[in-house]
């Protein structure tokens, strides 16, 4: 369903930038596609950190948020923020994500497109690894987080 809701998102976005705001993409239905992968992997990543750590998850989906607004090189180039910044921006699936938009709509070079497709990709697996093996393992430990958080009723 989150999946669903996801796609569903992502291409009212990528057509709306197309015909709503005219931007005019060298490739149209690779960035449509592009809308839809980097929907699929980050519906994965917020998925799975809330179905493993609960309340935990959902802070660190947010703390990850923050850190990838601002050191993926999306709202500034990578060279123009603080070192530990570009150190971490690898790391983090929405540089690559800001890439393959970037191909979609500038234009392919060297293969770009496909070298930030395959890298955005990548960052499913460790999802699939915790949602499916770890997820089981510290399952009880987190419930009982889960239950002492609603005993303070702050949540």
């Amino acid at each position: 369903m989150f999946w669903l809701v996801g796609m569903a998102q992502s291409t009212l976005a990528m057509v709306g930038l197309i015909l709503g705001v005219q931007v005019e993409p060298a490739h149209p239905f690779l960035l449509i596609f592009a809308g839809w992968v980097i929907s699929t992997v980050f519906t994965s990543v917020v998925y799975t950190l809330v179905i493993s750590l609960s309340n935990a998850g959902k802070a660190l989906a947010v703390v990850l948020l923050v850190l990838q607004i601002s050191a993926a090189g999306g709202a500034y180039p990578l060279e123009l923020l603080p070192q530990w910044f570009q150190n971490i921006s690898p790391w983090l699936p929405a540089t690559y994500a800001i890439n393959l938009m970037r191909s979609a709509i500038a234009g392919i070079y060297g293969g770009d497109f496909a070298w930030n497709l395959g890298m955005i990709l990548l960052f499913l697996i460790p999802n699939l690894l915790v949602g499916l093996v770890l997820r089981r393992v510290i399952a009880g430990r987190i419930q009982l987080m889960t239950e002492a958080v609603e005993k303070t009723k702050v949540m």
